[in-house]
């Protein structure tokens, strides 16, 4: 008898995954995040990796995240992760910017924040207000634009100038990535949102 129970359960539950809703079309085929780095097309699959809306009420702002794995066993190479603050929830075809500042607890912040691994584990990233600063480059820029949102999937656009390589030794060098052509399409998480 439980047997049947449990065969009977794993064949519910397969039916079950495989029906669409009309609410929600897409399939995990057309999960993507892809851009040109220095005109060079970068593309990685999107599994198991959604984007994060959520609130921090600790400084009153939204936050978009994301973290995207070319291999989900190894975080240490290849890969590009960032979060977008914004005052208000998402809007589809506001373009936000890096250098608009935030004010998170009144200290202004950057906007966005993007960091990429190259294949050989190099970081690079676009963190900082630009600036002069003597024998330091900080031309730091992003911008990031959602062209679709719906309740549990979101597409859009992003560009950006990122530097490094960054090493915990002696800080970050002065190599300029830009990234351009920046497009995604993924699942969408909504956590503690007011």
């Amino acid at each position: 008898m439980k047997t049947k129970i449990l065969i009977l359960s794993v064949l519910v539950f397969g039916i079950l995954s495989c029906v669409g809703s009309e609410d929600n079309p897409q399939d995990t085929n057309q999960a993507y995040f892809r851009f040109k780095i220095n005109g060079t097309l970068k593309e990685f699959e999107v599994r198991n990796s959604p984007m994060t809306f959520s609130f921090n009420s600790d400084g009153s702002v939204y936050l978009a995240g994301f973290m995207i794995l070319d291999d989900p066993t190894d975080g240490t190479k290849n890969f590009i992760s960032g979060f977008v603050r914004n005052e208000t929830l998402f809007q589809v075809n506001e373009t936000l910017e890096m250098q608009d500042p935030i004010l998170f607890q009144n200290i202004p912040m950057v906007r966005i924040q993007l960091t990429y691994s190259d294949e050989a584990g190099e970081l690079y990233n676009a963190v900082l207000f630009q600036k002069e600063l003597p024998g330091l480059l900080i031309t730091d820029d992003a911008t990031f634009r959602f062209t679709e949102i719906s309740q549990n999937w979101v597409k859009g656009e992003f560009t950006a100038n990122l530097l490094g390589p960054v090493f915990v030794s002696s800080g970050r060098g002065d190599t300029e990535l830009r990234i351009t052509e920046g497009e995604f399409s993924m699942p969408l998480f909504r956590s503690n949102l007011p």
